[in-house]
């Protein structure tokens, strides 16, 4: 592992990730489903979507999760376990998703409609987030909320870059996004203190993605889509 890798997954794509990885609930021969590789909370988790969609995309993206990480360790990915933290607001088991075994491998996982982002580093946490682009401007109504010191950076960018650090910090949105405050430095990276590092990851996507982490460099980033259909770790 380098210090972080990063993908980015179309979840409306049929993906290659090493194995022969449908995301419908079908395995191709030789392939490994949802059903197969996702454990029974997360199989509820998307039993309670109201929408079919956004159930079948939930599954792949964690059995997408789930992949990488095996590919990365050499584990089988239907034995991995992930606990939550617990939430700083309330205490209840809800938090940034924790791999539970021996090593020092973390995990960050981002949805946005038919994306997924993950992100995986050893020896520190790390924070990934994506969102579907939207045209300039259209989040101006959020400023206040999001990025109130700073009226040059579009309020979807400053969402992406803070929710991806909170999450590598564990505060997820227990913290108000306008309380944080992002600054340059010389390389094009930006710094929020004892938080630390953010980087903005460019993708021939109509996505917007960073990721974030205490002393991160520039990941490897793998991108994916409609042009790029396989991934490999």
């Amino acid at each position: 592992m380098t210090d972080a890798r990063v993908w980015l997954l179309d979840l409306d794509l049929d993906l290659d990730l090493d194995l022969d990885l449908d995301l419908d609930r079908r395995p191709r021969a030789g392939g490994t489903s949802a059903v197969e590789v996702c454990d029974e909370h997360e199989s509820a988790r998307a039993a309670a979507f109201a929408d079919a969609t956004d159930a079948r995309r939930y599954l792949a993206a964690h059995r997408a999760l789930r992949l990488l990480v095996s590919s990365c360790t050499g584990r089988d990915a239907a034995s991995l376990v992930f606990d939550r933290e617990p939430c700083r607001r309330c205490g209840g088991r809800h938090g940034r998703p924790v791999l539970r075994s021996p090593g020092d491998l973390h995990v960050s996982l981002s949805r946005s409609g038919r994306w997924a982002a993950v992100a995986l580093r050893a020896g520190a946490p790390v924070g990934v987030d994506v969102e579907r682009a939207r045209p300039t401007g259209a989040l101006e109504h959020l400023r206040s909320d999001v990025t109130p010191e700073d009226g040059e950076v579009d309020v979807l960018r400053a969402w992406v870059r803070k929710e991806a650090l909170l999450k590598s910090t564990g505060e997820g949105l227990t913290t108000a996004m306008s309380a944080i405050r992002l600054s340059r430095v010389p390389d094009g990276t930006t710094t929020d203190g004892r938080r630390g590092t953010v980087h903005d990851v460019e993708s021939v996507a109509d996505v917007v993605l960073a990721v974030a982490g205490v002393g991160l460099s520039r990941p490897v980033f793998t991108d994916v889509s409609p042009d790029v259909p396989s991934v490999r770790p």
